[in-house]
C-alpha cells in the first residue's frame, strides 16, 4: 500500500512539472495572438566557415613561380651579356653547370628552377662555391614543381609560402578572394590553399601563391585585377582535404 502511494506522489510531481514547464501561453489566446510552433534548430554547416586569421582584406597576396632556364637563353635578357656566364655547384661542391647570371639571380629569388635539360633544381643555401650560393638538383618524379620548406612538395595553385610564426605548416587555408576564380588551365579554384613554403620576404601578414610560371602570374592578374589582399581563414571544413595531404 505505502509503495502505491509513493508512486502516485511521484507521478503527480512529475505532471506538475511538465505542467510548469510549459510556456503559459492563456493571456496570449486570450487576445486572440497566435503562437507559432517553434522552428527546428539549425546545426552548423560543415562545410561552411573557419576562423578569421584577419580583419577582411589584410592580409597581403604575392606570387611566384618557378625560374626556367628557357626564359633567360637570349643575350637581349642580359643586355647582351654571354648568355651561359656563371657556374652554380652544390653544397659538397659538385657542379651542377653554367647559367647565366639573370637566371640564377631569379632560380635564388623563386627558390626553385627548371633547367633546359628538364633537371628540377632548390635553392640550398650559402656556401664557398661557385657564386656563393648552392643548389641542389631533386627528384622530379617526387618534386617535379620544385619543393618548399621542409621538403614539402609543390602544388599548382595550392601551395602557398606564409610566416611560420603565424601559420603552421602543412596548415589548410580558405581564401574567400579566390573561391570561384578561373585558373589557367580552365578549371575553377575552390578558394583552398596550403602553407608549404616560407620565404625570406614573408614576415607578417603576408602570402606568395605559388603559379608555377611567369606565364601565369600574368594571367591571373587580369582575373585578380585589383585584388591585392586576402582574409585567410583556418580550419575551415572544405579545405580539411588538403590536410596531410
Amino acid at each position: 500500500m505505502l509503495a502505491t502511494v509513493r508512486l502516485a506522489v511521484v507521478a503527480l510531481v512529475l505532471a506538475a512539472l511538465t505542467v510548469t514547464a510549459r510556456a503559459d501561453d492563456s493571456k496570449l489566446a486570450l487576445e486572440g495572438v497566435t503562437v507559432e510552433p517553434r522552428a527546428p534548430l539549425a546545426g552548423k554547416n560543415k562545410l561552411c566557415c573557419g576562423y578569421p586569421l584577419v580583419a577582411e582584406l589584410d592580409w597581403a597576396l604575392r606570387f611566384y613561380w618557378l625560374a626556367r632556364e628557357e626564359d633567360f637563353d637570349e643575350p637581349d635578357e642580359i643586355d647582351y651579356g654571354d648568355v651561359d656566364s656563371t657556374d652554380i655547384y652544390n653544397r659538397r661542391g659538385m657542379y651542377v653547370g653554367t647559367f647565366s647570371a639573370k637566371f640564377i639571380w631569379h632560380l635564388r629569388m623563386e627558390g626553385s628552377g627548371l633547367l633546359a635539360d628538364g633537371r628540377v633544381v632548390n635553392y640550398s643555401g650559402a656556401c664557398n662555391y661557385g657564386t656563393g650560393t648552392c643548389f641542389e638538383q631533386l627528384d622530379a618524379r617526387v618534386f617535379p614543381f620544385g619543393r618548399g620548406a621542409r621538403r614539402r612538395t609543390l602544388v599548382p595553385f595550392k601551395s602557398v609560402a606564409v610566416d611560420p610564426r603565424l601559420v603552421r605548416l602543412g596548415e589548410p587555408l580558405y581564401l574567400p578572394e579566390f573561391d570561384g576564380l578561373r585558373l589557367p588551365d580552365g578549371s575553377v579554384h575552390d578558394g583552398c590553399v596550403r602553407a608549404d613554403d616560407t620565404g625570406g620576404g614573408i614576415k607578417q601578414r603576408k602570402l606568395d601563391f605559388f603559379v608555377v610560371t611567369y606565364g601565369n602570374f600574368r594571367w591571373l592578374l587580369q582575373e585578380l585585377w585589383n585584388v591585392n589582399w586576402v582574409s585567410p581563414e583556418i580550419e575551415s571544413p572544405r579545405c580539411e582535404y588538403l590536410r596531410g595531404a
